[in-house]
């Protein structure tokens, strides 16, 4: 898919969502990238918070765009678990 293409996608559906996405999936890897690199997994539980949320809103997207015979019906299941077992950790 060339970079003309996917910007046309993401007007279509919505650069509101397109930014949250982005925001989480860059608050994630910077969590993660500190707990890895400084051995303190304090950050870890907010790190996986943050990781379901953003599953929960890709699967979000994907049900909007795709309908219920896509993967959403992977990844709402899969963002609820996590963030159960996360708040189940705190």
């Amino acid at each position: 898919m060339e970079l003309t293409e996917q910007v046309s996608v993401i007007n279509q559906r919505g650069i509101e969502l397109f930014i949250i996405k982005m925001i989480l999936a860059v608050f994630v890897m910077a969590i993660s990238a500190y707990c890895f690199i400084t051995k303190d997994y304090l950050y870890a539980p907010i790190s996986s918070l943050l990781l379901g949320i953003l599953i929960a809103i890709i699967g979000i997207d994907e049900f909007k765009n795709n309908g219920k015979n896509s993967r959403c019906m992977f990844f709402i299941p899969v963002s609820i678990l996590v963030i159960v077992v996360v708040l189940f950790s705190f």
